[in-house]
């Protein structure tokens, strides 16, 4: 679907922007959760490993250690530990009885080669040797001569130093299980100890679960948001469509208020505003030359068509100088009612245009018209469909100019032997009055300005046919002032349909 809103591909955005921050983000947090929980397991195994290869092994040393850890962690938590010893040279070791039989030897990590560690190795500080003494020698002295000396003493001192060797840390799954093992090792053991990652698991997803509960409403939560934010960054913009919308000819002298607006929209507003300005100036001046331009000549050309149709009457019967009085008087009129529309239509753009509302009978009007109609153009085929008792409330004079105007228009664009269909119905407290004719169709472009003024369709047939292009304007200005529309319907297939909607009377 193609977005054609701006507030739309705003919110789209932030949208697409804040959930690829919200995945990334989830992805590092998931990432460090279980980097810091591998960390803090792999801290808890090698402090209990550290604290059992550095002391001195004893046969039950490994049994007590398992019940230590069942006293510390609980008898189910201390299940999540397992062990296992196994000598470097001869026999021995131990194996927890919840080791993971999957788990081979060969499978456990692999420690580096032994490395001597430092006097801070040793487990216990060091004891000073005794003296070894002679065999002739007596006792020493204070002695009492007691015991007798033995021959053989034993030479004491500090104990051998201990080569620790690790830790090495590795994962092992087996089947629906995951452990953690640490092996360290010295001189005489390797120590194996496992954690089991089953609560590990589970902690990571019930944050991962929790953060693909959120992602949608988090989604949600910053759609909203983003179209609140792009609905008030655009309210100038609504503003502003609003105010240009009402700029009519009625409404030049609307102005775009600057109350609060951002500094990019204030511009942009006084842009609009001094371009209404230099609009409302050469509109209104031009109305004005219209009008009085109209005005100057309804009085010379009213005085012109007297003295002509006063020499028309006193010239010879049939003498060419009253051929040329009448085809000057034919002229003058033209003008005249020229003159007349253009007086009209200045006083539409000014809104001075004064109604003279009555209730009129458009049922009637339509009938009468069809009767001139069979006597302008006999050669058309009439077809009327005409509601008997259509009022509405209008000026007589401008609004069977109106319709005059448009069936006017249907005789001189007809085709020879056409067809002229008049239609008048009440629909929703309207009045639909259609007028069609038969002949060329309107091309698209020429249907765009089929209501300017002075626009003639048929270029080529415009000496032919008579008129100047103000009829369908004048029209639609006439029907505007009632309150009502003149639209082109249609003009396909050899048919051309215009419909004057206007609000009826309510009986």
């Amino acid at each position: 679907m193609k977005l054609d809103s701006f507030r739309y591909k705003i919110s789209l955005l932030s949208l697409l922007l804040s959930g690829v921050v919200l995945l990334v983000f989830g992805l590092f947090f998931m990432s460090v959760i279980s980097r810091i929980g591998c960390e803090r397991i792999d801290r808890e195994l090698r402090v209990l490993a550290d604290a059992q290869i550095r002391r001195v092994q004893s046969p039950d040393r490994w049994q007590r250690f398992e019940e230590s850890l069942r006293s510390v962690y609980g008898e189910e938590e201390a299940r999540q530990f397992v062990m296992k010893v196994v000598p470097v040279i001869g026999r021995g070791g131990y194996t927890s009885i919840h080791w993971p039989t999957e788990l081979k030897d060969d499978s456990l990590p692999v420690l580096a080669a032994p490395q001597p560690t430092g006097d801070d190795d040793f487990p216990g500080r060091s004891m000073p040797a005794f003296r070894q003494r002679r065999p002739d020698a007596g006792p020493p002295p204070g002695s009492g001569g007691g015991r007798p000396f033995d021959e053989n003493p034993i030479r004491r001192g500090p104990p051998p130093r201990m080569i620790l060797r690790g830790p090495e840390f590795s994962n092992f799954e087996a089947e629906k299980q995951a452990w953690r093992i640490v092996a360290i090792g010295n001189q005489e053991i390797n120590l194996y100890i496992g954690m089991d990652l089953a609560a590990f698991h589970e902690e990571t997803s019930r944050f991962r679960n929790a953060f693909l509960l959120g992602l949608p409403v988090a989604l949600v939560l910053l759609a909203f948001g983003g179209w609140l934010i792009a609905h008030r960054a655009l309210r100038p913009v609504n503003v502003i469509a609003m105010t240009t919308a009402n700029v009519t000819t009625r409404g030049l002298n609307l102005r775009i208020p600057r109350t609060n607006a951002d500094r990019e929209f204030a511009g942009l507003i006084d842009v609009i505003n001094g371009m209404l300005d230099r609009l409302e100036k050469s509109f209104l001046q031009a109305t004005r030359f219209s009008g009085d331009a109209a005005h100057e000549l309804k009085t010379p050309l009213t005085i012109l068509q007297g003295q002509l149709e006063q020499a028309l009457q006193d010239a010879p019967s049939g003498s060419e100088i009253q051929q040329r009085y009448g085809e000057l008087l034919e002229e003058v009129r033209r003008l005249s009612t020229i003159t007349k529309k253009l007086l009209l239509l200045s006083q539409a753009d000014s809104g001075k245009m004064r109604l003279s509302l009555v209730p009129f009978d458009l049922s009637a009007e339509l009938e009468s018209m069809s009767e001139d109609v069979a006597i302008l153009a006999p050669d058309l085929k009439i077809e009327k469909d005409i509601r008997p008792g259509v009022n509405i409330m209008a000026d007589r004079d401008l609004i069977s100019q109106a319709l005059q105007n448009l069936v006017t228009n249907a005789i001189k664009y007809n085709k020879t032997g056409g067809w002229i269909r008049l239609c008048l119905d009440v629909e929703v407290g309207k009045v639909h009055f259609s007028v069609s004719n038969s002949g060329e169709d309107i091309s698209t472009e020429d249907q765009g300005r089929i209501f300017d003024r002075f626009y003639r369709v048929n270029k080529s047939r415009s000496r032919e046919i008579d008129g100047v292009g103000l009829g369908l304007s004048l029209a639609r200005e006439i029907v505007m002032a009632h309150k009502g529309e003149l639209v082109l319907e249609n003009s396909a297939n050899g048919v051309t349909t215009f419909v004057m909607k206007l609000p009826a009377i309510v009986s």
